[in-house]
């Protein structure tokens, strides 16, 4: 069974394995690499982390009770959603407990750190990260004649159609006796009715994608056009600039330079949450930090925004406080790098409301 990640997210939040049982968090990266593992060209570093870590919770568990039989009815599971991770995915999630009737699947087109984590409930930081650095993205590649669409979801693209219109016609016409400044003008309508045309394609993709950032790519003379004709609401969704890419570009070329855009572009953002955090607490208005007042702001519901560095420690911490936030209905924001999160102890939460004594 599979759900929309941040669905799941929610369903997991407040879920707990059955007693004397516990429910396996799975988080690996499933790139194949060049040199393999050892004289195993097919097997991948994931692989084998979570072949240790399976066997030494089997071992913990015994001798046999519900916990060590909940257990191998899910490893053989797992075996089976790994053999159908497919070419695409480079991440792979599975929370895992025969005992409460749980299997989830989670197919990701970026890695995640391998880690097995076995407890009562569900470790959700590493998918609250996918979910808040992946958010659902349109990219639209375009000439004066041809758009094509692709939909980002969970750092992985696909192709979502376009529109074809070549220009024979004008060439033909041209060639039937029209004089160039008549046939200039033509062509110049003709692409700003393009324009139009696909800019209101992609603001249907971009309505049922629920997609919050959108990338233009293409050549010179389209771009500038197509921007033009793009509602206000989808300018102010633009993850940066457009991008020089050729129509007939490759996808996966395409993917790699839309990748570094939304890369970009979340670091941004991330940033900028962080630092309102910081400015928050400073002025001891909106925003508590530490691990402590942070569990305490997430329990009575003040949360709004979970900051958390990416490399936070200790992880149980780390999953309780993510956990905590999703109950709440508060978002979770993963920081790299961020001096000002790192001098408050890595850890925030910006506040909805203060209590104040």
């Amino acid at each position: 069974m599979t759900t929309e990640p941040r669905d799941l997210m929610r369903q997991l939040a407040g879920w707990e394995a059955p007693e004397g049982t516990g429910v396996l968090s799975i988080y690996l990266d499933v790139r194949p690499t060049a040199a393999g593992v050892g004289n195993r060209p097919e097997l991948r570093p994931g692989d084998v982390i979570l072949k240790d870590r399976l066997h030494r919770i089997e071992k913990a568990l015994l001798p046999r009770g519900p916990g060590l039989d909940s257990l191998r009815a899910d490893m053989a599971k797992i075996e089976a959603a790994l053999a159908e991770s497919g070419p695409g995915a480079e991440g792979l999630a599975i929370f895992a407990c025969a005992a409460g009737g749980l299997f989830e699947v989670v197919r990701s087109g970026t890695p995640f750190t391998s880690r097995v984590i076995f407890s009562r409930r569900p470790a959700l930081f590493q998918l609250a990260r996918l979910v808040d650095e992946y958010e659902p993205a349109v990219v639209a590649v375009a000439d004066t004649n041809t758009l094509r669409l692709f939909t980002v979801h969970l750092g992985g693209m696909e192709e979502a159609g376009g529109k074809d219109e070549r220009s024979a016609q004008f060439r033909k016409r041209a060639m039937g006796g029209w004089s160039q400044a008549n046939f200039q003008r033509h062509v110049e309508k003709h692409r700003e009715d393009f324009a139009k045309e696909a800019a209101h394609e992609i603001s249907k993709l971009m309505e049922s994608e629920k997609a919050t950032r959108l990338v233009l790519a293409g050549d010179e003379v389209a771009i500038p056009l197509l921007r033009a004709a793009l509602p206000r609401e989808l300018t102010d969704r633009l993850a940066g600039d457009a991008l020089r890419i050729h129509i007939r570009a490759p996808r996966d070329e395409v993917a790699a330079d839309v990748a570094e855009v939304l890369a970009a572009a979340e670091a941004r953002s991330s940033a900028a949450v962080a630092d309102a955090l910081v400015e928050e607490v400073l002025s001891d208005d909106l925003g508590v930090a530490g691990i402590a007042d942070s569990r305490e702001a997430l329990k009575a519901g003040q949360g709004d925004t979970l900051v958390i560095a990416e490399h936070f420690e200790p992880i149980d911490v780390r999953n309780e406080l993510t956990r905590l936030a999703i109950q709440t209905g508060a978002r979770v924001e993963a920081v790299a790098g961020h001096e000002g999160l790192d001098a408050l102890g890595g850890v925030g939460v910006l506040l909805r409301y203060r209590a104040w004594e």
